[in-house]
C-alpha cells in the first residue's frame, strides 16, 4: 500500500511552543486602555509617597544618602525605568544592548518592601564632610510602611484592570473598554489586595512573639534565656522567609489570578504560591523570556523617547543661538546652566532667571516629564500583560488548564443565542435578547 504524502499547511506555534503567548503581550500593552491605566497608576503612585514624605521624613532622615535616593525615585517613578538604558543599571547584555526594562518596574515596586523588612546601615555625610554610620529610625519605617500600603492599593486596582484587558485580548482576542476595565477592577481589586495582604499580615503576626522576646533581650539575663529559645526565633524567621520569598515572586500572579478567575483572595494567594513553588524552573524560564523580550521593547521605546526630546532641543537650538548670540543658550533653557550677565567690569557672572524664563523652563520640564511618563507607562503596562501571560502558562503547567479559559462576567447573557418568538402565522422570528429579569417579568405578565 502506497503512503500518501502529508502536506503541512499551517503550524500552530502556540500549541507547539505555548510560551510564545508572552509575545502577544506587546499588542495588549500598546492598546489604549492599558496605556491609560498604566499612566494613571504611574501618576497616582508618587502621591502616597509624597504624603508619607511630608509627614514622616525629617531633615536628619533626608540627609541619609540611600534614603534620599529612594525618596527621589519614589517621587518620580519613571526615572528608575529610564535607567534601563544605562550600563550600570542592567544585568543582561545581548549584542551590545543591555536589557532590563521589566526588571526595573519590578524593582521600583518591590524595593521599598525589601527595605521595610530590613534594618540596613547607611552612611550619612555631615556638612563638614565626615561620614558617620546610622540606622534608619522608626520614622523611616513609618514612611516606608505608608508608601508600601499606598503602592499596594494602587497597583492592585490598576493591575487587575490591566490584566483583565490583557487576558481577554490574548485569549479571546476581545477588546475591553476603559470603563469596563474600571468596573471590573472596582469589583475584584479587593480580592487582589487581600491576596497580597494575607502573607504580609501573617508575617506581622509572627513578629509579635519575636518582639516580646526582643524586649527580654534588653537585659543580660534575658539574652541567656532567649538564647535557650533561639530555635523558636529561627523557626519563625524561616516561616517568614518562605512567605516573603513566595510573595516576592508570586504577587503579580495573584493579581493576574483574580483578573483571570474572578476568585477570592485566599484562592488567588494559594494558587500563586502553588505555581511559584511547584514549577520554579518553568517560572524562571518564562521570566527570562519576558525579561529579554520586554527589554528589547523598552530599549526601542526609551531610545525613541530620548530621541524625540533631543530632537526638540536640537531643532530649536539654532534659532535660540541666532537670536541670543550665545551658543550655550539652550543649556540655560534646559536648566543645565544658570543664565549669565556682565557686570560693570566686564566679568561674566551667574544671574537669577527671570520670571518668564523660570516659568518657561518649568513648562518645558513639564512636557518632558509627560513624554517620559507616557513612555514609562508602556513598560508598566507591558509588565502586567506579561504577568498575565506567565500566569496562563503556569496554570497550564500545573493544572493542565487550557490557556483560553477565562472567566467571563454575564457569560450567559453575552454568548447565548438570541431567543425565537412565533408570530401570528406560526413562523419563528428572531427577537432582540432581553435581560433575564425583564424576560421573567414578561413571562409573568403573559401568564396573568
Amino acid at each position: 500500500m502506497s503512503e500518501q504524502p502529508v502536506h503541512v499547511n499551517k503550524i500552530s506555534w502556540q500549541a507547539l511552543c505555548p510560551w510564545t503567548i508572552i509575545f502577544k503581550s506587546l499588542s495588549a500593552a500598546t492598546s489604549m486602555p492599558v496605556l491609560i491605566l498604566a499612566l494613571l497608576g504611574l501618576v497616582a503612585m508618587p502621591m502616597g509617597w509624597i504624603v508619607a514624605e511630608t509627614i514622616f521624613v525629617d531633615q536628619g532622615l533626608a540627609g541619609d544618602q540611600r534614603m534620599a535616593e529612594i525618596i527621589q525615585y519614589n517621587r518620580n517613578p519613571h526615572k528608575r525605568v529610564f535607567l534601563a538604558t544605562d550600563d550600570e543599571a542592567n544585568s543582561i547584555n545581548i549584542l551590545g544592548a543591555r536589557l532590563s526594562g521589566p526588571r526595573m518596574v519590578f524593582t521600583q515596586i518591590v524595593e521599598p518592601f525589601t527595605h521595610l523588612f530590613s534594618i540596613p546601615q547607611y552612611h550619612v555625610v555631615t556638612a563638614g564632610g565626615t561620614e558617620t554610620t546610622s540606622r534608619w529610625s522608626f520614622r523611616a519605617f513609618l514612611y516606608l510602611l505608608t508608601g508600601c500600603v499606598s503602592t499596594l492599593l494602587i497597583w492592585s486596582f490598576i493591575g487587575v484592570a490591566i490584566c483583565r484587558v490583557a487576558l481577554l485580548k490574548m485569549t479571546r482576542n476581545e477588546p475591553m473598554s476603559l470603563d469596563e476595565a474600571f468596573e471590573f477592577a472596582l469589583e475584584k481589586s479587593t480580592a487582589a489586595i487581600g491576596a497580597v495582604g494575607i502573607p504580609l499580615l501573617a508575617v506581622a503576626a509572627m513578629c509579635v512573639p519575636a518582639f516580646f522576646l526582643g524586649l527580654v533581650m534588653g537585659f543580660d539575663l534575658g539574652v541567656l534565656l532567649v538564647g535557650l529559645l533561639w530555635f523558636v526565633v529561627l523557626a519563625l524567621a524561616a516561616a517568614m522567609a518562605i512567605l516573603l520569598a513566595g510573595l516576592m515572586f508570586g504577587w503579580p500572579l495573584m493579581v493576574a489570578s483574580v483578573a483571570c478567575e474572578g476568585q477570592n483572595n485566599f484562592d488567588a494567594m494559594t494558587r500563586a504560591y502553588a505555581y511559584t513553588f511547584q514549577r520554579p524552573l518553568n517560572y524562571a524560564l518564562y521570566l527570562l523570556i519576558a525579561m529579554v523580550f520586554g527589554g528589547f521593547c523598552w530599549l526601542v521605546i526609551a531610545n525613541l523617547t530620548d530621541g524625540v526630546l533631543n530632537l526638540g532641543y536640537w531643532s530649536t537650538s539654532f534659532g535660540t543661538a541666532l537670536v541670543s548670540g550665545d551658543d550655550s543658550r539652550m543649556d540655560v533653557v534646559r536648566s543645565l546652566t544658570a543664565p549669565t550677565t556682565v557686570d560693570e567690569k566686564g566679568n561674566v557672572i551667574a544671574a537669577d532667571p527671570s520670571t518668564s524664563l523660570y516659568a518657561g523652563q518649568a513648562l518645558i520640564r513639564g512636557w518632558s516629564w509627560l513624554a517620559r511618563s507616557v513612555s514609562a507607562a508602556f513598560i508598566y503596562g507591558l509588565f502586567w500583560c506579561m504577568a498575565s501571560a506567565i500566569y496562563l502558562l503556569l496554570r497550564k503547567d500545573v493544572d493542565d488548564t487550557e490557556m483560553d479559559e477565562v472567566s467571563v462576567v454575564n457569560q450567559q447573557r453575552t454568548y447565548e443565542l438570541p431567543p425565537l418568538k412565533t408570530d401570528e402565522n406560526g413562523i419563528p422570528q428572531v427577537q432582540t435578547p432581553t435581560p433575564k429579569e425583564e424576560a421573567n417579568e414578561e413571562d409573568s405578565e403573559a401568564k396573568e
